[in-house]
């Protein structure tokens, strides 16, 4: 079933319900009649008796209807048993309050697991255990399933946390605002009923114009990454992670692994979904108050109106160092402005209609910008001076907003006492109306990312039609059956080379007279390496040698390699050198459950030196590849900067495209570096391969 009877339940039941305040089940209680619950309400209690003035009943089947969600609120092991008599009773969905359950090890674990069970056997949903519960403020529901304090007014933010705690704090603020919620949901541990259900469930409620999301982890990341993709496709997501710093669990061999941080993957989520990520509360809370309330923008134009200029300076900056733009204004806007405006005004953008300017300048600013093509969304500055009529001017950007497809931000920078009717009149006509610039200019500029991330073109992964894959999986498959934690250089390269990823030339060998043999076939000069799982790092230990230009030289470098790594019984590789080109690298790294992650950045030395590195999620489309170049800081370089050997852009973004379908056709691949990559003006060929299984 769906969430309807969750969300919006007929009548509701509190198993555990009490008389003494201090507890969950009097609290429960407490909200749904001071909420104004539209429907009955049973308390449940062995002791029977009343509960607030309802009649209490000793057993969920005991109560005169039918129920659609009943809290339970006992001790963890006999929460089992009662969501039984709840599926007897013919209840939809059980929110489980009572903690006790996978949070505290493994006997707890194992209670949750009778919940999973129970829900698959019953068909009866289980939000949570450990939970808070859910809000609805419907004037026709009035649901307050939870146990927490804040009294919202009805509105269009929906609000989906996986700590209660944050958010209850997010949902606190938002009120505090004066903005109202339509829905809220904080599910816990999430046995059953799953962030990306709820998110689905948001989606889908016409009176929700904007959901905020917190998570601390997601246990099914590409169950998230489906629901939100989806989701965020009709209407805005705002998301918070948190734990970013925490030092990451596990220990890991390749370059890729050490550069991604321990929050990189679902940062990597949001992104591919089209979500809106944000760091910290206040910016989330503000940026959710503007998506409310506002149409989005087509674009990143800001036109910009102001009667103060120190104000405007700075929601300028923040604008442009958050990637929006401040176009020139049309001619036809400058000639209006110059008639309606004040002789001295600034007919640029930002416009400055002066502190003495009133209403009529002010109606005609924004009418301007409004009707200005050129222009995607209008950011007021406004000072109340005392000598101007303010109630006017708020009157006039009421109007405004009515009238306008583009959203309308303002900054009102005021006493609030004085000119409470002014802010009053621009609030109640829902404008997003904020004390600071930089924080109007910071949510402005939220909803142009969320614009730009609407306009990605719908583009699916390429699949390279010419890949050798019964070599690919016999590679593969032989290694992991015997064992083996690596590829052997060779069987790494082979394995490009099915993907018809461009390398050296290269021949294996197992002794220094096969090194010789390898080394004629391929033409000096060439490259001698050491192959053998134990050595990770082979420039570092001397397990690598360069321009190798005769054989004598070459049987000399085998010879010291054979007697210097004895103790592995090493195989080598002889390969062609490459001339000089620029140096990236391609890497990835597994995430369980969503697939690997891609990297690209900078090569050779310079990857763990300079840590300019992008990254994206499988399966990597060529928007995506394209991304991952230009978003390093050391794009320029891959230009040709200053004499600099121009890199082969597309054969790069190619050969990112050609890995991740190899990683996702190959999931026993734990993680990946090809390092260096030689990028030239004509293509690209890969000099090393590491793959960890």
């Amino acid at each position: 079933m769906g969430l309807d009877a969750l969300f919006s339940p007929r009548a509701v039941a509190v198993v555990g319900a009490s008389n003494r305040e201090l507890t969950i089940g009097y609290r429960i209680i407490q909200n749904l009649l001071e909420f104004g619950y539209s429907g009955p309400i049973y308390p449940v209690n062995p002791k029977g008796g009343e509960i607030r003035g309802l009649p209490a009943y000793a057993s969920i089947l005991e109560t005169p209807e039918p129920v659609d969600v009943a809290h339970i609120v006992i001790k963890n092991t006999y929460v089992p048993a009662c969501i039984e008599d709840c599926a007897k009773k013919g209840v939809k969905a059980v929110i489980v309050n009572t903690a006790g359950f996978r949070e505290i090890g493994d006997d707890g674990a194992a209670l949750e697991d009778q919940l999973v069970a129970l829900a698959a056997k019953t068909g009866i949903r289980v939000f949570g255990p450990n939970c808070q519960g859910i809000i609805n403020t419907d004037p026709a529901v009035r649901a307050y399933c939870n146990f927490t304090f804040t009294r919202p007014v009805p509105g269009h933010i929906s609000i989906v946390a996986q700590s209660g705690g944050v958010g209850e704090v997010i949902h606190q603020r938002i009120a505090e605002l004066g903005v109202g919620v339509r829905k809220y949901a904080s599910n816990g541990n999430g046995c059953d009923v799953s962030i990306p259900e709820i998110l689905r469930h948001f989606g889908e409620d016409e009176q929700t114009k904007v959901i905020v999301v917190h998570i601390e982890s997601l246990p099914d990341p590409r169950a998230f990454l489906e629901a939100a993709t989806e989701v965020a496709r009709v209407k805005p997501v705002l998301a918070m992670k948190v734990g970013r710093t925490a030092e990451g669990a596990k220990a890991v061999s390749s370059h890729t692994g050490g550069m991604m941080k321990q929050d990189t993957a679902i940062e990597l989520v949001f992104d591919k979904a089209g979500i809106v990520a944000f760091r910290n509360i206040e910016e989330l809370c503000q940026s959710a108050i503007g998506f409310a309330s506002q149409p989005v923008p087509a674009g990143n134009r800001v036109g910009m109106i102001a009667n103060t200029g120190g104000p405007a300076i700075i929601a300028t900056d923040e604008l442009i160092e958050s990637g929006m733009v401040m176009p020139p204004l049309s001619k036809k806007t400058e000639a209006f402005l110059k008639e309606k405006l004040y002789p001295e005004a600034s007919i640029n953008n930002p416009i400055d209609v002066l502190a003495t300017a009133g209403p009529e300048h002010f109606a005609a600013a924004i009418s301007a910008l409004i009707d200005d093509d050129g222009v995607d969304s209008v950011f007021l500055n406004f000072v109340t001076p005392f000598f101007v009529d303010t109630l006017g001017v708020a009157r006039e950007i009421a109007d405004a907003n009515r009238r306008s497809t583009k959203p309308i931000v303002a900054t009102v920078m005021t006493e609030k006492k004085g000119w409470a009717e002014t802010l009053d009149v621009i609030r109640k006509a829902g404008v997003p109306t904020y004390d600071m610039p930089e924080t109007g200019a910071r949510v402005l500029a939220s909803m142009g990312r969320y614009a730009s991330m609407l306009k990605r073109p719908a583009e699916t992964a390429v699949s390279f039609p010419e890949v050798d894959t019964d070599r690919v999986r016999s590679i593969v498959c032989g290694a992991v059956e015997s064992g083996k934690p690596s590829l052997s250089a060779a069987d790494g390269f082979d394995l490009l080379s099915c993907y018809g990823i461009g390398t050296a030339g290269y021949r294996s060998a197992t002794d220094v007279d096969g090194c010789v043999a390898a080394a004629n076939e391929i033409g000096y000069p060439v490259v001698l390496k050491v192959d053998a799982e134990a050595i990770i790092h082979k420039t570092d230990t001397g397990g690598v040698a360069l321009g190798i230009d005769d054989p004598d030289s070459l049987r000399e470098q085998a010879e010291r390699m054979a007697s210097q790594f004895a103790n592995v019984s090493p195989a080598f590789l002889v390969q062609e050198q490459l001339e000089e080109g620029q140096e990236v690298i391609v890497g990835a790294k597994a995430v369980e459950g969503l697939g690997h992650v891609v990297m690209f950045g900078l090569g050779g030395i310079y990857v763990e030196v300079l840590k300019d590195v992008s990254f994206k999620i499988t399966p990597v489309t060529g928007r995506e590849a394209r991304e991952m170049i230009s978003s390093l800081r050391a794009h320029k370089l891959l230009m040709g900067v200053r004499g600099q050997t121009r890199a082969d852009l597309g054969a790069l973004e190619e050969i990112i495209q050609r890995v991740s379908q190899m990683l996702t056709e190959n999931p026993e691949i734990r993680e990946l570096d090809i390092n260096p990559i030689f990028a030239f003006e004509d293509g690209a060929r890969a000099a090393d391969v590491r793959v960890l299984l």
